[in-house]
């Protein structure tokens, strides 16, 4: 009870918006929900009204999952004593646009940026390892990419009985979200949990990958998500035995 009432008052002093990542929200919104409703701007030919309206749908739909997204991040980071600030990234963004006008809005590039982190000093007294670690700083992010999958799950259940097809769009854009989110590049969130632990990441990226994939699937959604835990557990079990083993040496060192 005194943890929840520590977090309560670290969210109601510490969960506070920059004017650097609140100008990095707007443009990652429009630029992720432009790539998304591409192909949206008429179906025979171009219809400027159309295409704005669509445009706009795509951008409700890319605020609630990049502010749900980040606030699991930043949630993650105040309950240990860590604050996590969004970075847009340019270079990623501009990517997006590159591929959405030379594939026609058929592939999403979704790569907008990733978050720094910063050390509460007061709020990490007693704790073990005091300063800013790897490990820490790349469950953090990884948060993000688990309410990614979440919400995808949550959605799926809600429009299992109604076949929505903007709560399907809401699913797909999680889904990929997640999926380019765990690649281990710079500044994405796979790539501060490749750093902090390869065993982690190995663990986690088949796991979201597996889930993502299933959940577009016609499948259960109970059965997406043990069944890519069981998967990931599997795949880790493999990548320790045949790479991390004989990379490190292991409890079996190789004759």
């Amino acid at each position: 009870m005194g943890s929840l009432t520590d977090l309560r008052g670290k969210i109601k002093n510490y969960y506070k918006f920059t004017p650097a990542e609140i100008t990095g929200f707007i443009v990652s919104i429009l630029v992720l929900s432009f790539v998304i409703s591409f192909r949206e701007w008429g179906r025979e030919e171009f219809n400027l009204m159309v295409g704005l309206f669509n445009w706009f749908n795509a951008a409700l739909i890319v605020t609630l999952v990049l502010l749900v997204y980040n606030a699991a991040q930043r949630i993650a980071g105040l309950s240990i004593g860590y604050r996590a600030e969004y970075k847009m990234w340019v270079p990623g963004l501009l990517i997006g646009l590159v591929f959405a006008f030379v594939s026609k809005g058929k592939i999403w590039v979704l790569l907008p940026g990733g978050i720094m982190i910063h050390h509460l000093a007061g709020h990490r007294l007693g704790h073990f390892r005091y300063g800013l670690g790897y490990f820490a700083h790349g469950m953090i992010a990884v948060a993000g990419t688990i309410a990614l999958i979440t919400i995808a799950a949550l959605f799926k259940i809600i429009n299992s009985n109604l076949g929505n097809p903007l709560l399907d769009k809401i699913i797909l854009f999680c889904v990929i979200f997640a999926i380019y989110d765990i690649l281990p590049i710079p500044p994405l969130s796979g790539s501060r949990l490749f750093f902090g632990s390869r065993m982690t990441y190995a663990f986690m990226f088949f796991t979201i990958v597996v889930a993502g994939i299933l959940l577009i699937l016609d499948i259960n959604v109970l059965m997406a998500v043990f069944g890519s835990i069981a998967i990931g557990i599997i795949c880790w079990l493999l990548y320790y035995i045949f790479f991390e083993r004989k990379a490190w040496g292991g409890p079996w060192p190789k004759k």
